[in-house]
């Protein structure tokens, strides 16, 4: 892959983090590489191009993340909260993320780009959902919703956490964080 092309995705995922798919157009990713328009369109001739690379290599990245913890041996908690952690990161940086950015888009979003993103919430999601239901087998987790409706739950609690954050306070973010790990740590024995 040639670094501008790599520079131009980086940079409209940065864009779609902070302004939103609809909130950006190719003149702000020329303008901060110092290019044409021209030279945007040779790598993506449409913003849905762009949009569904950028959904692409994401979803690239989760993969790596997780094979990475695999290959790490990590349990289901340090699965499961290194995940969490790339939203606390967010929060940090004051961005949403993808799959929040995206969803307030989606009635504008183009078929292929909506089917990119579907792919990978149901990748997640089925992640989630196996990694609670292990974790809860060797007593890592404890929850009395499916697992599948706990990872429902769980994703949708850090991506509108973000949006909230963004809104009220970033500090407001911490307390949702750590309701879900709260919420699912399994309680002492009396």
């Amino acid at each position: 892959m040639s670094i501008t092309r790599e520079k131009i995705i980086e940079i409209g995922e940065e864009l779609v983090l902070t302004k939103g798919y609809n909130g950006f157009s190719y003149q702000d990713i020329s303008t901060v590489l110092g290019i044409k328009n021209a030279a945007v369109h040779y790598y993506f001739p449409s913003k849905e191009n762009l949009g569904t690379s950028i959904i692409k290599t994401n979803a690239q990245r989760f993969e790596e993340m997780v094979d990475n913890m695999e290959s790490l041996n990590f349990d289901e908690w340090n699965q499961l909260e290194s995940f969490m952690k790339l939203y606390l990161k967010s929060n940090r940086e004051s961005k949403i993320c993808l799959l929040g950015s995206l969803g307030t888009d989606v009635n504008t979003l183009s078929d292929p780009i909506h089917q990119e993103l579907t792919k990978m919430v149901d990748r997640i999601i089925s992640w989630m959902e196996t990694l609670l239901q292990n974790g809860m087998k060797k007593g890592l987790f404890q929850f009395t919703l499916p697992a599948r409706d706990q990872a429902l739950r769980i994703l949708a609690l850090l991506i509108a956490g973000l949006q909230l954050a963004r809104i009220l306070n970033k500090s407001d973010f911490k307390t949702i964080y750590q309701s879900i790990l709260e919420e699912i740590t399994p309680k002492p024995q009396s």
